[in-house]
């Protein structure tokens, strides 16, 4: 009996944290994104692609070392150890181990490394620039989100206004001081409030699955969003000290899609130097040692470690290669790096020209976005006092449901497009912050 005591005490607790909705900031569903997105992980394994070329070409300093083991048989006229052709049967084992290393390349391993280094640097910044592109999309979303909750409430606080309406209506009635007629209308204004209110709801469920489909996040029914303090954010937005050529110039050293594209320039002209590398000559050390074992058959043999010891041989050999005429295909190389370099260098160029493109834009629909939201808050606070009055004047006598409802529907329009405003000019800030080298994660 206790225990069934204990645990129906315990069950709602175990229900409310089962069924409570966590609540995600802005913050958490970038790095979620960030964690579960394909291309971002497609640029990581990129990343690390080229930490294996790099590590690669670092190594190519190193000596190689290599051993090989052969087995031959021999019948009829064989040559034997002595170096004397008999007719015999004959066994042989040969064993070598052999190194090499280069001395000199022309250059051609220390640039290389050099242009490894260079991709590498360049991958990392085309992974950020994944993870920026991600946070952008995700901060519109999340601010859609936002909008469309306060939508809800907006849709919510109308149908409260209507359902106390049709309360004070009712009264009127009942005491011969209105005609039925009217509250019939405010009853159809109710029910046209609570059509709006589960319009809102739906697109707020539509809102919440976008968001949760940018961030690949599978339980949308359990997901819900922090709220945030706009009026801060609004507070904090002052472009009035910001100019578009601080933005531009802040960006040709922040973003990483310059980053890459200097990178990639950079490792074009080491790319010139690895194709020059092949008009000089290479020289390469080697060295090596053999040794074998031969066995005659029908005859006595020299015992198997004898052998080993009398027939090693050891080589140190200097190679040194002079390129003469290799077809035209150095020559070739060297001008197909030098415009693999102005092809890098003309996309640096156009990388710049969408950054000022995109600045731009941000900047004027940022503009803009406050004189649309400054606008929308006037209507919006012009709108609010003409149903109060409108409200009042009802009350009074003095006025009809349809020019109340007409006042109470511009009061709605007017606040939702106050809140389009609010959301559109936060998130247009918060781009154009974001060309700043601001964070636009809050």
């Amino acid at each position: 009996m206790k225990l069934k005591i204990i645990a129906f005490s315990i069950l709602p607790f175990l229900v409310t944290s089962l069924t409570a909705q966590e609540m995600w900031s802005l913050s958490k569903c970038v790095d979620y994104a960030v964690q579960n997105n394909i291309t971002v992980q497609k640029m990581a394994l990129q990343t690390e692609y080229q930490k294996l070329n790099l590590k690669t070409s670092q190594w190519s300093f190193v000596p190689n070392l290599s051993a090989g083991l052969g087995q031959n048989f021999s019948f009829g006229r064989a040559t034997g150890n002595d170096n004397i052709t008999t007719s015999q049967s004959l066994a042989s084992t040969n064993f070598t181990i052999s190194t090499s290393m280069p001395l000199f390349s022309g250059f051609r391993i220390a640039n290389q490394i050099a242009s490894d280094k260079l991709n590498l640097q360049a991958a990392i910044e085309d992974l950020n620039k994944a993870k920026e592109d991600l946070t952008l999309n995700v901060t519109a979303f999340y601010l859609n989100v936002l909008y469309n909750k306060e939508l809800v409430n907006i849709t919510q606080e109308q149908v409260k206004l209507s359902e106390e309406q049709v309360k004070n209506t009712q009264y009127l009635v009942e005491s011969g001081r209105r005609s039925e007629s009217e509250l019939y209308e405010h009853k159809a204004q109710l029910a046209n409030d609570q059509q709006t209110n589960v319009e809102a709801s739906n697109a707020l469920r539509l809102a919440i699955l976008d968001l949760c489909q940018s961030i690949n996040y599978p339980d949308i029914d359990n997901f819900d969003i922090a709220a945030i303090d706009t009026k801060t954010l609004i507070e904090a937005s002052d472009l009035s000290l910001l100019s578009l050529q601080d933005a531009y110039a802040t960006s040709l050293t922040l973003r990483p899609s310059i980053k890459a594209s200097e990178r990639r320039i950079e490792s074009s002209k080491k790319g010139l130097r690895i194709a020059q590398s092949a008009y000089y000559p290479q020289l390469d050390l080697q060295a090596g040692y053999n040794t074998g074992y031969f066995h005659a058959f029908q005859l006595n043999n020299i015992a198997f470690g004898q052998q080993l010891k009398d027939n090693s041989s050891e080589a140190v050999v200097l190679s040194l290669s002079i390129p003469i005429f290799n077809r035209l295909a150095s020559v070739n190389r060297v001008k197909q790096a030098h415009i693999n370099i102005l092809n890098q260098e003309l996309e640096l160029e156009n990388v710049k020209q969408v950054l000022l493109k995109e600045i731009q834009t941000a900047y004027y629909n940022a503009l803009a976005a406050r004189e649309k939201y400054i606008a929308a808050t006037k209507t919006s606070e012009a709108a609010r006092i003409s149903f109060e009055f409108e409200q009042a004047k009802y009350n009074g006598g003095k006025s009809t449901p349809f020019d109340l409802n007409n006042a109470k529907t511009r009061l709605e329009k007017s606040l939702s497009q106050e809140t389009q405003a609010k959301f559109d000019f936060i998130f247009r800030t918060k781009i154009f912050d974001f060309y700043n080298g601001k964070s636009i994660v809050f």
